[in-house]
């Protein structure tokens, strides 16, 4: 986690003006005050990242602990000229996701891996299939899933090669 607040973006944002690339991932401490600051004052910007920590979530029922488009309608609202966005495990929802789309109009690449309140309802999914690059909520563990398969399919050949049918006669059935 980063040190870095919203008070510090505040202090230091006009030697930034010109910032075209900015990485701001683990930066807890940075509200949606500090993004807005970053937002209108980086006039420059083209690549953001804010990636978080992933989230705790609930599974009694599927859903994800904490719901908030905030972060998601500043960004729209303040970075416009974006090309590229990473916002994995961040609280949006499809409300902050249509936000993006709609205002971010030269946005190419898009990744919300761990945003868990994004279901993609509606156009939403067509849109972000438009794009160069889209990673979804859920990308990581689909490509898991798949490389789990395989290792299972590989253990069960090589356990296949220590048991053969002769193995099975010798026990005496």
């Amino acid at each position: 986690m980063s040190d870095v607040t919203d008070r510090m973006v505040m202090k230091h944002v006009e030697s930034l003006k010109m910032l075209t690339t900015l990485d701001i991932s683990n930066c807890n401490k940075i509200t949606c005050k500090g993004l807005e600051t970053l937002g209108k004052c980086c006039t420059s910007l083209v690549h953001l990242k804010r990636n978080m920590p992933p989230q705790q979530l609930v599974y009694d029922i599927g859903s994800v602990a904490k719901k908030d488009d905030e972060e998601a309608l500043v960004i729209a609202d303040t970075m416009r000229s974006l090309r590229s966005l990473e916002l994995g495990y961040g609280c949006m929802t499809d409300l902050g996701l249509d936000a993006i789309l709609t205002k971010c109009e030269n946005l190419i690449h898009l990744d919300i891996l761990g945003c868990y309140g994004v279901k993609l309802e509606g156009d939403l999914e067509d849109r972000c299939n438009q794009l160069t690059s889209f990673k979804t909520a859920w990308e990581e563990e689909y490509q898991d899933d798949d490389d789990d398969d395989e290792d299972e399919d590989e253990s069960s050949e090589e356990g296949n090669e220590y048991f053969s049918e002769s193995d099975s006669d010798s026990d005496g059935v």
